[in-house]
């Protein structure tokens, strides 16, 4: 009898435990589901924010001149915050416990960091769409003013002062984002999580930026109060440290985005003699025979911040007048304007202005006239040579203030974020609020500080010549690390000059000429700087026509010496060197940064490792292994940055 009641509770035990597996089973299989439809609605939500941007926050700038394309923006985020709330609660019971999973086969890495990652997720999310429900109204604003920046500037700034509670939100959620992504070993990652966390490790600071760019710009258009900038027109013809000689000068006022008065001048105009000016640099006394520092020649100095200064504090004795802050443009940054807003009248000249002949009108206009003698009309126009440059920037700023619409403003944007990145436009200002911001962003073209190694390669032409666009130039750095921490650099710098034909002697003088071209063909004299980590020792400078000078500057090591490229001829400079690297186990990274008004130029980074050692980590995604070193090969059209680990 008891042996049958015992028959009986276990099978009645079985049932239930049968029941109990059956229901579980069923609600990990509504959970799994669950999961996999919130994992896949995400995706989906994620791909179309992502097309939206189509590769760069930038794109997402034609957003506001179209309502719509903002809404649609808008429920996207929606719709992916959604399924992440519900991801974080599907998962909140087990989430605890995944940082205990990381031996998991396969995918154990991506269980370790699945707190960290949702959270990545759930903070950038909620910074974009905080953002882009404070951006919302801004395209009605727009659309609905007038056309000109007398109408659309204020528009703008009080669109953004409105939103500034917003985008300090969006800020903070975004840094809380990149602290979460410091506690993930994207190495530990499975291949998609890895391609993920790239992805977010490429967008963040792009989007970083952008918000710092709207919460400082209300107050660089003058939100609070008026200001006055100093514009420099740079010729990169002429290439010189912040990025090109300084042929014209501008005073530009604003006022809550609105332009209140502009002022061109000639840079050789802008000097007052009576007043006593600094002595200039050495190098410019020593090559170009300057007897005193003048506001043309102080951007000799690669560290925008401190040129600028230089500058501001020149023009306000030999003027008169305090800037709030300094703006420097080139060649190259007036295409891209007149690319974004199309041809430009320019009163006094006979044709309008476009990207496709910027270049011919420039040394048309510069060109002597045609006269058997010298005379009058000699005179006036070696005074005038130079105005076709302030005239035409003159010019589109009259544009812009008279017919900008939302679309070329948008357009506009795009053109000045490409001219900031590539360096083809810098900014300082005063206000140590704004400065901090444009530092951050890397706008105001200081020299950035780095926990790493360091190269930046600054050419000056001192040559009195326009022969930098013949001059064809390539950087090659290979770098050599041991197991002690210590590197051995080798820096290889290529110009050749790519006019061909026969020409006169190389005569190094203050000789204008009749032509433009005749001034594009000349031979190259360079003053050529290069920065490296403070406390690198030099062994040795290869190729160079002078000794080289060792220094201290602006927490650099700066290799100084200068060199003549012949027409046809090429010059092959190489510099041996060991950088003072901080210690770092089993760690190095690379900051090399770009020259302002220098072309894309070719670049190829070598990084061979501690004999013994094994690749481990390797950033950005176009660099790659080969042969146990670490190789990019591009081209350097903004600053980079590469990092590298092993084991």
């Amino acid at each position: 009898m008891k042996t049958q009641r015992r028959r009986v509770f276990l099978r009645v035990l079985d049932l239930v435990l049968l029941l109990l597996l059956l229901t579980a089973t069923i609600a990990g299989v509504s959970w799994f589901l669950r999961l996999r439809q919130h994992l896949r609605s995400a995706q989906a939500s994620l791909e179309a924010i992502e097309t939206a941007f189509v590769g760069s926050p930038q794109a997402l700038l034609p957003l506001l001149q179209d309502p719509g394309g903002m809404a649609a923006l808008e429920e996207s985020l929606a719709n992916l915050e959604a399924d992440l709330d519900a991801l974080e609660r599907l998962l909140g019971p087990v989430l605890p416990l995944s940082e205990h999973l990381g031996w998991f086969p396969g995918i154990g890495g991506d269980l370790a960091a699945a707190t960290h990652l949702l959270d990545m997720a759930q903070e950038t999310t909620g910074a974009a769409r905080t953002l882009v429900g404070a951006l919302g109204p801004l395209p009605e604003r727009l659309h609905q003013a007038d056309t000109g920046l007398g109408n659309l500037g204020p528009e703008l700034v009080t669109g953004l002062e409105q939103a500034q509670p917003q985008i300090e939100s969006a800020r903070a959620a975004l840094a809380r984002a990149a602290q979460a992504r410091t506690l993930v070993d994207a190495t530990q990652n499975s291949a998609r999580i890895a391609d993920m966390i790239g992805r977010f490790d490429r967008y963040l600071p792009l989007i970083e930026n952008g918000v710092q760019a709207l919460a400082v710009l209300p107050g660089l258009l003058g939100a609070d109060s008026p200001r006055t900038y100093l514009l420099l027109a740079q010729n990169n013809h002429e290439l010189r440290p912040t990025g090109g000689f300084i042929s014209g000068v501008g005073r530009i006022g604003l006022d809550r985005g609105e332009i209140t008065g502009v002022h061109f001048q000639d840079s050789y105009t802008v000097d007052d003699l009576s007043q006593p000016h600094p002595p200039p640099p050495a190098p410019l006394r020593r090559h170009m025979g300057a007897g005193m520092l003048v506001l043309r020649d102080a951007n000799w100095w690669p560290d925008f911040p401190t040129s600028a200064q230089v500058i501001a504090d020149l023009y306000n004795q030999d003027q008169g007048q305090a800037v709030d802050g300094v703006i420097a443009v080139d060649l190259t940054t007036l295409t891209l304007l007149l690319r974004a807003l199309g041809p430009i009248e320019v009163p006094g000249y006979d044709q309008p202005v476009n990207s496709g002949n910027l270049q011919s009108m420039l040394m048309s206009y510069w060109q002597a006239p045609e006269t058997t003698a010298p005379g009058k009309e000699d005179a006036q126009w070696w005074l005038h040579r130079k105005d076709f440059t302030a005239d035409l920037v003159s010019a589109l700023l009259s544009h812009l203030a008279e017919n900008a619409t939302a679309e070329n403003l948008t357009a506009l944007v795009q053109a000045t974020g490409q001219a900031l990145r590539e360096r083809h436009a810098l900014i300082y200002v005063k206000s140590p609020d704004d400065s901090v911001v444009l530092s951050e962003t890397g706008w105001d073209g200081a020299l950035r500080p780095f926990a790493g190694d360091y190269l930046m390669v600054v050419d000056s032409n001192v040559g009195f010549n326009k022969a930098n666009p013949n001059v064809e130039q390539t950087l090659d750095y290979r770098v050599s690390l041991d197991g002690a921490g210590r590197a051995t650099a080798h820096l290889t710098l290529t110009y050749r000059h790519r006019i061909q034909r026969p020409s006169p002697a190389c005569i190094h003088e203050s000789h204008y000429g009749d032509s433009y071209a005749d001034m594009l063909e000349r031979c190259y004299w360079d003053y050529l700087r290069v920065y490296v980590p403070a406390g690198s020792e030099v062994l040795q400078v290869l190729g160079a026509d002078e000794p080289a000078e060792v220094y201290e500057e602006n927490g650099r090591t700066i290799i100084a010496t200068s060199f003549l490229v012949e027409t046809g001829q090429a010059r092959r400079i190489e510099i041996h060197y060991q950088p003072n690297l901080p210690p770092a186990e089993n760690h190095y990274a690379l900051l090399i940064q770009k020259q302002p008004g220098t072309g894309a130029l070719p670049l190829r980074v070598g990084v061979t490792l501690p004999s013994g050692t094994q690749p481990a980590s390797l950033s950005p995604p176009a660099a790659a292994w080969l042969d146990g070193r670490a190789v990019w090969q591009g081209v350097l059209s903004q600053d980079l940055e590469i990092e590298l680990s092993w084991k």
